[in-house]
Parts: C-alpha cells; structure tokens; sequence
C-alpha cells in the first residue's frame, strides 16, 4: 500500500482546515533495485 503525503514549507497552497487533497499519478519508474518511484500533482 501506498499512502502519499504532502511535505513542504513557506505559505500554504491549501486552507489549514481542508486536509484531503485529492492527487493525480503522473510518473512511475522501477529501478533495479526494486524501489519504485511515483510522482503525483494535485488533481484540477
């Protein structure tokens, strides 16, 4: 399972009160080494 989180710092894009955001899987890659790479954006 994967459960993506949102990290940063600065000024927030989204209302504090608000705490889903829905996100769109945009990229993937597998290395060799078995780890997996999964990019996502905020849904529009």
């Amino acid at each position: 399972m994967v459960y993506p989180v949102l990290v940063g710092g600065g000024i927030s894009f989204f209302p504090q009160h608000e705490r889903r955001v829905d996100l769109e899987l945009v990229e993937t890659r597998t290395f060799s080494s078995r780890i997996v790479y999964l990019r996502y954006r905020v849904a529009r």
